[in-house]
């Protein structure tokens, strides 16, 4: 037979499958990070461009409102309406140019329902500009009340200005105007600490930007009506942007958030020149490291060769091969040897031997198959040992944690209803007391209607009108926020009943009422969703006997795990309207209780092992894995009812708790 030119030894055969099996994969598992860390890189950026586009829409539309507010309280002040009905302009001076000033206002307008300007106070830079204001002035003259932009003649600046009415008890006196502009200074304001930038538009021209050197620049930015982020280029360089609509009574402004993309077009350049380095790095020692182990294995190996094709050669079978290891190729050597040695009794012994192997193997099949069985049995009673194991550790994590914060909350809720009770029990006597003094006062006016002069001066100063109309005001919310606190104290103290281990009649949508009253932190509007709407469709229910803080848990952990979803549906934009359900059903046997929103959903593949100890699908830190394997076994094993979740993903998810009502002792397991 013709040797190849091309045969590989033995060292090459080890050597070049190895070396060609694991740089192909190292390099297809480089290509796939790398093309992984550059796209959710891309995402990413795209996701922070409209995130921030969307909160400086915010921070500006707090602004319009934070501009109403500041009108509402200057036209409140009755000496602002008194000087505008009297036509005080000095009055009016004194008053409102300080406030325009602390207020940080551009430009204060008042003027009278005969369009007579009573006060035009304007910014430095704004004195002998010319404003667009007519059609404001005419609003504000007919009383009306909105925000608005408005223009300055032969000039890039906006204002942006509320106008509310003027009025006193019977009639319309005018109408004030006042705004600040919305320029470079504001922009920065808002941005500050960000690496993006926002440019202003109005009507294709640019009236503020962060980025310098532009406002000249004709530029026509993405629409708002864009649902992504998008590409554009300004002064030849490229930038993702997101524009969205600021919007006012007739005119709007587009602003627009940009972020250069050389800084993302950078940091891929150089994420892949790591990933090249790191596979030459690798390369190098795995090719390294794979010539080393290869040249370890076959120098033995060769050693033990050249015995055997000598002894194959001589027929001279004295010869040894030499152990030099105590690995496979040691007992190869020594197989060698032995087959060495009996070689010549092999013909002679061939029937004994072929008898006791026969014999030997049909003792080791016995011996395989009762050891099998023995570990399968051991495999058994270590599984059910570690179920047991875990079952108990939660029963102790659970146990403690929850007498904890039973105590923890009855000792909070004791220690505020003694100072409220006190509070509470006060206010109809101060009422009362109030009350007399308000009558007393009422008769001193009545019998001396013209007072001593300090006396009247004294009654200026204090406004006591005021005072005599606001003060049982002042009662009746004192008393709406005690009864307040008296409600949250009565929750707190039945969801303190966590602790207790009695087996007792009780009212479930207590249980569940008290459970939301602690949520409604998480559940009221948050700076990164609204407020989370609550439907509660109860039926009538009678008491059932039950462990009334172990179920308070279930519905604690249900709710807590149902806002998680929904914070998470809002931040990826499919639930703009959320929205908690809690619905309960009675038929003679069973007590359903059903808790569903409208969040993310659960994958179907995750819904076997949603009840597992230990299973979550939450960041590390902000979940256990405990609370629905917890809540498991409440309502199975402690209450003997059913646990079930129906969800599919995108469309929310559905709790169902079914508790049977026909025992009056505890379930035993």
């Amino acid at each position: 037979m013709r040797k190849s030119p091309f045969r590989l030894n033995l060292r090459q055969k080890i050597v070049l499958p190895f070396l060609t099996v694991f740089l192909g994969v190292f390099i297809l598992c480089l290509f796939m990070v790398g093309h992984w860390f550059t796209e959710n890189l891309e995402q990413s950026l795209y996701q922070k461009v409209a995130s921030f586009a969307e909160r400086i829409h915010q921070d500006l539309k707090h602004e319009q409102e934070h501009l109403e507010i500041l009108a509402n309280l200057i036209v409140e002040r009755e000496a602002i309406t008194s000087a505008v009905e009297q036509q005080d302009k000095q009055k009016l001076l004194q008053i409102l140019l300080p406030l325009k000033t602390i207020l940080g206002l551009d430009w204060i307008k008042v003027v009278d329902t005969k369009g007579n300007i009573l006060l035009d106070a304007r910014k430095a830079e704004l004195i002998q500009a010319k404003l667009l204001d007519r059609a404001i002035i005419n609003s504000a003259i007919n009383g009306a009340g909105f925000t608005d932009f408005i223009d300055v003649e032969e000039s890039q600046k906006v204002l942006q200005v509320v106008i509310h009415p003027i009025k006193s008890s019977t009639k319309l006196l005018g109408g004030i105007i006042i705004g600040h502009l919305l320029n470079d200074q504001l922009l920065q304001k808002i941005v500050i600490g960000s690496s993006k930038e926002i440019i202003a538009t109005q009507k294709g021209r640019i009236v503020a930007a962060t980025l310098p050197k532009i406002t000249h620049l004709k530029w026509q930015p993405p629409s708002p009506n864009l649902s992504n982020t998008i590409k554009v280029v300004i002064n030849q360089q490229q930038y993702l942007a997101k524009s969205v609509f600021l919007e006012a009574a007739s005119q709007s402004v587009t602003i627009t958030v940009i972020y250069p993309i050389s800084e993302l077009e950078t940091t891929k350049i150089l994420l892949w020149l790591r990933l090249v380095f790191l596979f030459l790095l690798g390369g190098t020692f795995v090719t390294i490291v794979g010539f080393i182990v290869a040249q370890t294995i076959t120098r033995p190996l060769y050693a033990v060769t050249n015995i055997a094709k000598q002894v194959t050669k001589d027929s001279n079978f004295d010869l040894q091969a030499p152990i030099i290891t105590q690995d496979e190729v040691g007992i190869l050597a020594t197989s060698l040897n032995q087959l060495i040695q009996q070689v010549k009794q092999l013909l002679l012994e061939q029937y004994q031997a072929k008898v006791k192997l026969e014999a030997y193997s049909q003792t080791l099949e016995q011996k395989v198959k009762e050891r099998t069985e023995e570990i399968q049995q051991k495999n058994i009673d270590l599984k059910q040992t570690l179920k047991e194991l875990k079952q108990t550790q939660l029963q102790l994590i659970q146990t403690e944690k929850m007498s904890s914060l039973g105590q923890l909350v009855a000792g909070v809720a004791h220690e505020i209803n003694n100072p409220v009770t006190f509070i509470y029990g006060n206010l109809e006597y101060a009422e009362q007391y109030i009350q007399d003094i308000l009558n007393l006062i009422q008769l001193y006016q009545q019998h001396y209607p013209h007072p001593h002069p300090h006396i009247q001066k004294v009654i200026e100063e204090v406004d006591l009108e005021y005072l005599i109309e606001d003060l049982p005001k002042i009662l009746i919310s004192m008393q709406v926020g005690a009864e307040r606190i008296h409600q949250i104290v009565l929750s707190l103290r039945i969801f303190s009943r966590l602790d207790e281990a009695e087996f007792k009649a009780a009212n479930i949508h207590d249980g569940i009422d008290s459970t939301l009253l602690i949520l409604q932190h998480r559940l009221k509007a948050q700076t990164h969703r609204p407020e989370i709407q609550v439907i509660k469709e109860y039926c009538e229910l009678p008491q059932i006997y039950c462990f009334v803080g172990q179920l308070n848990q279930v519905f604690m952990n249900i709710l807590a795990n149902a806002i998680d979803a929904l914070d998470e549906a809002w931040e990826n934009g499919l639930s703009p309207h959320p929205f908690i359900r809690i619905s309960s059903e009675y038929n003679n046997e069973n007590i359903i209780i059903r808790v569903a929103d409208n969040g993310i959903g659960i994958p179907k593949e995750l819904q076997q092992r949603l009840f597992d100890p230990f299973f979550t699908t939450k960041p590390i830190g902000k979940g256990t894995g405990l609370g629905l394997s917890i809540s498991y076994q409440i309502v199975t094993e402690k209450h003997g009812g059913l646990l079930e979740c129906i969800s599919s993903t995108g469309k929310g998810t559905e709790f169902v708790i079914t508790l049977p009502n026909s025992r009056t002792k505890p379930f035993k397991v």
